[in-house]
């Protein structure tokens, strides 16, 4: 394992990051304890006030980003969290001296991970070194243990036969084949209302087996810090968002019967995390149509973007909107989704202020006295089944609850 230590090592003495903005004794004492490193890990240097530095400047770092909101966070201070993670792991390297246990890989893991999340990896080549460096570790740590659910398949991880009835007034499109890229462009420029695009589409996606083994899985990411929410749904004051291993979310709230409150690995890009996962699906084609904007779709993202939803049966999206065109796949598993046309926003009882993207209204259990107008709205619904694409126009309200352990990626474009 030294060739990570080296490569680390590296990255902080040959291509620093610019602190400037942050306490100067910070960056004096991030630089010299860098600067007294050995070239290579060996028992012969003592780490452990090196590592108490480390984990010094981790909380101050912390603690300087936590006075801001999260998109107004100094960079010299994601750079030095970045920063200071990685001395971390360089520490916990050196300590091993080639002789690295799996606690010990583990917690480099976690480091490495979380400050790449929390900081964004600011700084020449840190999200390349990091990522390196972890996914190096996690396939080692996949080499010397074995896995004992190798046999469990997603699959069988189903719901009771207790699905909605989706009335035929009510469903949504689901169209006879797979469009080809010209039909499909007609039709979201001409009828602006959503459709299921029926399996075949996404076939070729390794995903749609891979994503079934729960060894395939703990082999590509088991180790990895995730975001995870605790709680019925975001809207909920007890609801929280904690970073967690991927295995441990795995075991506790998708393998386990345990009563617990739901847990959602919820629109987060772990293919950008995870570059290995991402080698398992592919963008389709349709997200690259470069719609034209237009009042509800002013500012086209730059790119598209690709979000993960992976939980239980159970997890829940309350009824929202997003600025976005999006292709919702559903790899895994299977989900309830009802939605709503912009222009019944009005019956729909947004939130005010930060959350006005959000509906007060709890889709399937609305509290009439409190809400006497939800009944006027009108909706489409549908099941989307694994191996389906839905399309849903932008700013159109949409909630999802998921009816199995369900598996799914957005493309927003």
């Amino acid at each position: 394992m030294s060739i990570f230590y080296r490569e680390l090592l590296h990255l902080l003495r040959e291509q620093p990051n610019n602190l400037k903005g942050c306490d100067k004794s910070a960056i004096h004492l991030l630089q010299s304890t860098v600067e007294r490193l050995p070239p290579s890990p060996t028992r012969q240097h003592e780490y452990t006030l090196d590592l108490e530095h480390a984990e010094a400047l981790l909380d101050l770092a912390q603690e300087s980003i936590l006075l801001y909101p999260y998109k107004s966070v100094p960079t010299c201070w994601r750079c030095m969290i970045m920063d200071a993670g990685v001395l971390k792991a360089l520490c916990l390297l050196g300590q091993e001296d080639d002789q690295l246990t799996l606690d010990c890989a583990r917690r480099i893991i976690c480091v490495l991970d979380t400050v790449v999340i929390i900081s964004g990896a600011p700084g020449p080549h840190r999200r390349q070194v990091a990522l390196e460096t972890i996914q190096g570790l996690q396939d080692w740590i996949s080499q010397q243990q074995h896995d004992t659910t190798s046999d469990i398949n997603l699959g069988s991880f189903t719901a009771d036969l207790d699905d909605p009835v989706i009335s035929r007034d009510h469903s949504v499109p689901r169209l006879p084949a797979v469009p080809s890229f010209v039909d499909f462009v007609t039709r979201i420029t001409t009828s602006e209302t959503p459709f299921i695009i029926p399996k075949g589409a996404i076939d070729h996606w390794p995903a749609l087996k891979r994503w079934q083994s729960v060894s395939y899985l703990i082999s590509v990411a088991g180790d990895r810090m995730v975001p995870v929410e605790i709680g019925s749904k975001y809207t909920d004051q007890d609801w929280q968002q904690k970073l967690m291993r991927f295995e441990d979310f795995l075991r506790t709230w998708i393998l386990s019967n345990d009563d617990r409150p739901p847990a959602y690995l919820a629109q987060h890009d772990l293919f950008h995390q995870i570059p290995r996962l991402a080698n398992d699906i592919v963008i389709p084609d349709y997200c690259f149509c470069e719609p034209e904007p237009s009042e509800l779709y002013p500012n086209p993202p730059p790119d598209v973007i690709q979000n993960a939803w992976f939980g239980p049966k159970g997890t829940v999206s309350p009824l929202h909107h997003d600025p976005y065109h999006n292709v919702l796949a559903q790899p895994v598993g299977r989900k309830y989704i009802r939605l709503y046309a912009p222009s019944q926003s009005k019956y729909l009882y947004p939130h005010q202020g930060i959350m006005s993207n959000t509906s007060q209204i709890d889709v399937e259990h609305p509290d009439q006295e409190t809400f006497p107008l939800v009944n006027k709205a009108e909706y489409l619904e549908c099941i989307l089944q694994q191996g389906e694409l839905l399309y849903m126009p932008p700013k159109w309200w949409h909630y999802i609850r998921s009816l199995s352990t369900s598996f799914s990626v957005s493309f927003w474009f």
